[in-house]
């Protein structure tokens, strides 16, 4: 993949991992945007992760 990307294998994961970033700061902002307190924020990503997921998440 590395290689087809023009990349290095540290490049490749460097990216993903920037990528990965950029949509959980994305992911929590959405988020953010729906809900009347910001305390709320962490418990609305666990719910919707755990909606989403075929194993719970623990508070």
């Amino acid at each position: 993949m590395a290689g087809e990307l023009g990349l290095t294998e540290s490049g490749v994961k460097s990216a993903i991992r920037r990528l990965r970033q950029r949509y959980r700061d994305f992911l929590r902002a959405e988020v953010a945007s729906t809900v009347a307190d910001p305390a709320e924020v962490d418990e609305e990503l666990r719910f919707l992760i755990q909606a989403v997921s075929s194993r719970p998440v623990d508070p």
